[in-house]
């Protein structure tokens, strides 16, 4: 496109939102349809994100000798190699992120459960929070047993935040565009 078609496509302040908005709904859809790809692709940015990050905490120990720790090199070392591995065995990656997602969901339920006991003599709506414990506790049970969930439950979430806020942004797109051609319309 050249600058005089850019500036006639967003003449319209909506338009802007509603081109956002229809690009999150189809990355979304996107996600929706390649769920794999999508996990694969997170688990990668993951190891990518893990190495820089290592390499940075490793550099910081040889370049700051004031903030010099064995702690900061090792870690920057652990950091490398899990990001190494996260690259280089992504689905290794994915299910030992599907565990730690099960753990925290299995714990935080049982917590919930056991709270919800506790403050059932002073809050009426202790069953509401017993009933969210349990239903954390089921999630994190399923995704125990099967660790792949806990990844791809992530990236329905990310699919459907996405196509959510697509839907949101074109709906203000659109109002935006009604509010501005109505006010036009009395300005005259």
């Amino acid at each position: 496109m050249n600058d005089a078609a850019d500036r006639k496509m967003f003449k319209s302040p909506g338009t802007a939102l509603l081109v956002r908005g229809v690009l999150s709904i189809v990355f979304g859809l996107l996600i929706l349809v390649l769920p794999s790809a999508t996990a694969l692709v997170v688990v990668v940015m993951f190891g990518v994100f893990a190495i820089i990050d290592g390499i940075t905490s490793v550099a910081h120990y040889f370049y700051d000798p004031a903030g010099r720790s064995r702690w900061t090199i090792a870690g920057g070392i652990i950091s490398i190699v899990a990001g190494i591995v996260a690259i280089a065995l992504p689905g290794v990656t994915a299910t030992a992120i599907g565990v730690l997602i099960g753990l925290w969901a299995l714990v935080l339920g049982l917590s919930q459960i056991v709270l919800s006991f506790a403050a059932r003599a002073f809050i009426h709506s202790w069953a509401v929070w017993l009933l969210t414990g349990l239903i954390t506790t089921v999630f994190g049970i399923v995704v125990l047993v099967n660790p792949g969930l806990g990844l791809l439950g992530l990236v329905w979430m990310l699919a459907g935040f996405a196509i959510v806020t697509g839907i949101l942004l074109v709906a203000s797109g659109i109002g935006l565009r009604k509010l501005t051609s109505s006010s036009a319309l009395y300005v005259r």
